[in-house]
């Protein structure tokens, strides 16, 4: 099994454990992540590629944090308050492809983090349609390599090298590489419970 097929199972293993323990079906987790149960079956199974706003609706629906779907032992940075993610590491691992780009997890195990981050790689490719995403918290996209189009809402526009954008992840959105070579870009992204306690200190607050 190649290793991009191995993470993609770990992760639908974590989703199945996560909806089991909540005494969830696929439909109801359908229901809650807007995810066919048919598609959501196929993920579970390591079948499916998805996207990262794809999981952090999963991740929002059965109530776990983003990170537990990517990261095993968290025991360590716990001690230590900080995780270093090798180069290395990443080129031998934890590769998944979906909605026209292939990513990596750069998130921390220190526990309950305020953001997650993700390297997102774009491969030349003639295709123009993709899919537009929503999914909770908001998102920080910063152009490391290449050119990359977003629209959002209704605006389109070109980021390239050492440009960036802060959109809130609840406005319809992609991205697609438009240049003449391969692209990436690093985004940061709000996890499921920092938006929930986010919200908790605004009814307090109020």
């Amino acid at each position: 099994m190649d290793q991009v097929r191995f993470v993609a199972r770990q992760i639908g293993q974590r989703i199945r454990g996560a909806r089991s323990a909540r005494k969830m079906t696929l439909k109801e987790l359908g229901e809650k992540s807007g995810l066919s149960a048919a598609f959501l079956s196929r993920i579970e199974r390591g079948e499916a590629a998805t996207s990262i706003a794809n999981l952090i609706a999963i991740a929002t629906s059965v109530d776990i944090p983003l990170r537990d779907l990517f990261e095993e032992n968290q025991s360590v940075a716990a001690v230590k308050g900080y995780n270093i993610f090798r180069k290395s590491d990443r080129q031998s691992g934890q590769l998944l492809e979906a909605n026209g780009y292939q990513y990596h997890s750069l998130s921390s195990t220190v526990p309950e983090p305020l953001l997650n981050t993700f390297l997102l790689e774009f491969p030349v490719t003639n295709e123009s349609s993709v899919s537009l995403l929503t999914h909770e918290g908001e998102e920080v996209l910063y152009i490391i390599e290449g050119r990359i189009e977003f629209q959002i809402g209704s605006d389109s526009f070109v980021l390239e090298e050492g440009d960036c954008v802060h959109l809130k992840g609840d406005r319809p959105h992609m991205g697609r590489n438009v240049g003449t070579g391969p692209a990436r870009m690093l985004m940061v992204v709000t996890p499921s419970h920092a938006v929930e306690h986010q919200a908790e200190s605004a009814t307090r607050a109020d």
